[in-house]
């Protein structure tokens, strides 16, 4: 504190020494300019200059002022050196200052086109807008005209009772005993699931559902067909087959006709009989199998015969490419009733509808985040699971969407490698021997999950091989068998399998195309189909069938529809004859 009051008075000090000082030299001065100017003074008269010629060159008046300039009374300027600064001030002044500036002249005429610049850079990917209002509930229209049912139902079991003690009928004076079968049809409301077999065994012939449980030994072998070396010819897309039979190599067949009911009622009840005792004669038992996963018999023998008219269910709120799904095996009725729908050719998000009303209003539930890129559109969710390929590279996914747990499958031969991808998730465009072949006609596809009545599929394609590649997997990603099939997997629009079979659509652009191509896995044979198929909107991305409704589900440029399937169901004959305890003759 002191030091600063020590500094203000020092500054204050030499303040005063300064207004002292100039206040001195200005009374100085003063009184110098009155001894000059006072009237002690001594005046001066004033003499004008006078202007002088230059020697030996006599100049004019009149010629004097084409040279020189006369600025105010005292100063001369050469006209030339005059004009020149001016000139340059002007030039300077209107180039930098933008003053001195005339009026603007007219436009003039407009010149030739230049050369096209190169594009600019892209810019960045704007944020997703918020979902629109709800619209309205529209007029109510008219009542359509009555369906006609393509559902399958179960069969309703037919329980035979014979009923001992048969009456007597007195015909000419003689007794002829006529015994007397009821029969009588009970509806099964509930399904009494069918414990299979040994893996590789069918059950003995006359065993039907409602009988009793066979026993192992009179099992049979399933014996699987080969095609020979001269089998039906390698697909190709718009290719029509003619329906072909194999020629029957069992027993000769009956003629057709009529066939008494009394009779066959006898006989199916002698054999229930003969059946029943036989069982109760062997009392010997087998181990359970306990070796790893096998094929075991097709669970139902089915044939596609025709598809429904496409259903519009609901439009995706994001991209004209995804898939959406329903479970194919829910664990209990809020499972059955939800969907879900997956965004362009690879994303890391699953969006999850409670039901399809919420998902026709576009208000989701749930995002799951899975941990890695689903590449494609061939994801599945099965028993509470979201199975899907892992992208750039061969790994497949199953993503617990209760637990959020993830499983990783062991490294399988299945081709990844594809485009690159930008910062926001689009492929950079590039060709064929950057890339691996992909999965059908359409890009970045390599993997198609499928199921069915037997459970889950895997389609796929290897690296450097065109041929389509079908893995029956278990959900822990076991590998149980596969299958090489003699088709051109980069000519196919998309693939499912049902009753054991796996059927191709030739299309997904055309409007009007045919489900051409089918191929039995149980039975490892080609199959003659042309069934016609309908892309209402011509842009198809996922085709996927659900053996819970007997349904194809399909996503159609942006629009997420179903469609009915009519099937027959046939009794298929055994190529080979096996010894049985039944003489067949």
């Amino acid at each position: 504190m002191k030091l600063q009051v020590k500094l203000l008075i020092s500054i204050q000090f030499l303040h005063f020494c300064a207004v002292t000082v100039f206040y001195v030299h200005s009374l100085y001065r003063l009184d110098k300019l009155k001894r000059c100017f006072g009237p002690a003074a001594k005046v001066v008269p004033y003499t004008p200059r006078l202007k002088r010629e230059a020697a030996g060159s006599p100049m004019a008046s009149d010629d004097f002022s084409q040279w020189t300039v006369l600025l105010g009374s005292d100063t001369i300027i050469p006209k030339n050196v005059f004009e020149r600064s001016c000139h340059r001030v002007h030039e300077y002044c209107s180039e930098k200052g933008k003053k001195l500036r005339g009026f603007q002249g007219k436009p003039g005429h407009v010149g030739p086109t230049g050369p096209q610049g190169s594009p600019g850079r892209r810019g960045s990917q704007g944020l997703v807008g918020p979902p629109g209002l709800v619209g309205d509930i529209g007029a109510e229209g008219p009542p359509g005209r009555n369906g006609r049912c393509n559902c399958s139902f179960p069969d309703l079991y037919v329980q035979r009772i014979a009923v001992p003690g048969p009456p007597v009928i007195k015909i000419e004076e003689k007794i002829v005993p006529v015994p007397v079968v009821v029969v009588k049809e009970v509806e099964v409301t509930k399904l009494v699931p069918f414990e299979p077999t040994p893996p590789g065994f069918l059950p003995p012939r006359g065993w039907s559902p409602g009988m009793p449980m066979p026993h192992p030994d009179y099992t049979r072998k399933m014996i699987k067909t080969t095609p020979g070396p001269k089998g039906p010819p390698r697909w190709s897309a718009g290719m029509r087959r003619q329906t072909t039979t194999t020629p029957y190599t069992g027993p000769p067949k009956q003629p057709q006709g009529e066939v008494d009911p009394i009779d066959e009622l006898l006989r199916n009840a002698n054999e229930t009989q003969f059946f029943n005792d036989t069982m109760e004669s062997n009392t010997t038992t087998e181990a359970p199998y306990t070796g790893p996963p096998t094929l075991g018999p097709n669970t139902k023998e089915c044939r596609l015969n025709a598809v429904g008219i496409p259903v519009l269910h609901a439009e995706s709120q994001y991209r004209e490419i995804g898939s959406w799904m329903r479970d194919a095996a829910p664990v209990d009725t809020a499972a059955s009733h939800r969907r879900w729908l997956t965004d362009d050719w690879a994303s890391p998000v699953l969006y999850e509808y409670e039901n399809e009303r919420q998902l026709l209003n576009k208000k989701q539930k749930i995002k799951y985040y899975v941990d890695y890129m689903a590449s494609g559109t061939g994801g599945m969710i099965y028993n509470g699971s979201y199975y899907y390929h892992r992208h750039g590279s061969n790994f497949l996914i199953r993503y617990n969407l209760e637990t959020t747990i993830q499983v990783q499958s062991d490294e399988l031969e299945i081709a990844f490698e594809d485009c690159p991808r930008k910062h926001d998730q689009s492929f950079v465009p590039c060709n064929e021997t950057e890339r691996d072949i992909w999965l059908y006609n359409r890009p970045h596809n390599y993997v198609d999950y499928a199921v069915d009545e037997n459970g889950l599929w895997l389609i796929y394609i290897r690296p450097g091989n065109d041929r389509l590649w079908v893995s029956k997997i278990e959900p822990d990603f076991y590998v149980v068998d596969s299958w090489e099939l003699e088709v051109n997997a980069t000519e196919l629009a998309d693939a499912f399998i049902m009753c054991g079979v796996v059927y191709g659509l030739e299309s997904s652009k055309d409007q009007h195309t045919y489900i051409s191509f089918a191929y039995d896995l149980y039975r490892n044979e080609s199959i003659a189909v042309d069934i016609p198929w309908y892309n209402p909107y011509r842009g198809l991305t996922m085709l996927h069938y659900n053996p819970i409704d007997s349904r194809l589900y399909f996503f159609d440029n942006g629009k997420l529809l179903s469609v009915n399937v009519r099937i027959e169901e046939e009794v298929f004959e055994q190529e080979a004859m096996l010894e049985d305890y039944y003489d067949v003759k």
